[in-house]
């Protein structure tokens, strides 16, 4: 009798114990299948607030504004000047700066400001050696495109009026005109190529732009050292 009970006993634990497993591993299950769905969410959440965050939202319409604006100057926009553009307008301007340094050097009274214009029209030459380079390499016609067009009209103007101007002086008065017109001129080139730097998206010409600077730079400084000579 007493085994029989006994054999009950540990029959009614067994069963017991296994409830109680059965139990765990239900309410075990029940949770992480709670968990499963809410971390999936705020995964899935995660794109859509990222997306919708001002940063992002900020980044991207910055990408989108360079890319529009690249794209408009590459087509000849309005937006800002293309890299076509401004290396015809460099190569113009060169152009005209060794035609008037010549002239210098034939006409200049003094010494220093016959080689100061010397230097001028190997340094211009130079420069545009750089300038027909990247033209080449970037497809630009500087002689028959559509920006050589643009660029060859002001520049012509402008040297057939500094050569108008030049021919009329003889002597100290055409030394005097001639560095001053020359700084002047350095002058705006310079502010000009400063916003044509910050305003391309093309790094070849950036490095470029960077090159020609410190050479304009110097040629305005000597123009103005020359000028101050003149006038003592």
């Amino acid at each position: 009798m007493y085994n029989l009970q006994n054999r009950s006993g540990k029959k009614e634990f067994v069963v017991t114990q296994l409830t109680m497993a059965v139990l765990v591993l239900v309410l075990a299950g029940c949770g992480t299948s709670k968990d499963a769905p809410a971390a999936s969410a705020s995964v899935a959440a995660s794109t859509p607030l990222e997306a919708a965050s001002p940063n992002a939202q900020t980044a991207r319409a910055s990408k989108h504004a360079t890319s529009t604006a690249h794209a408009s100057s590459s087509s000849g926009g309005s937006a800002m000047p293309n890299t076509g553009l401004i290396l015809t307008q460099m190569h113009q301007t060169n152009l005209m700066e060794i035609e008037l340094s010549k002239m210098a050097e034939q006409k200049a009274a003094s010494s220093e400001v016959r080689a100061y214009a010397n230097q001028l029209v190997q340094d211009h030459t130079n420069v545009d050696r750089m300038v027909v380079a990247m033209a080449q390499d970037s497809g630009t016609n500087l002689k028959n495109g559509a920006e050589a067009h643009q660029a060859g009209r002001h520049e012509t103007a402008r040297e057939k009026e500094l050569e108008r101007k030049l021919k009329s002086v003889q002597g100290a008065d055409f030394d005097r005109l001639f560095l001053k017109e020359t700084s002047a001129d350095h002058d705006k080139l310079i502010a000009k190529l400063q916003q044509d730097k910050q305003n391309t998206s093309d790094e070849e010409l950036e490095t470029l732009i960077e090159k020609v600077i410190p050479v304009l730079e110097q040629h305005r400084e000597l123009a103005q050292i020359l000028m101050k000579k003149e006038q003592a």
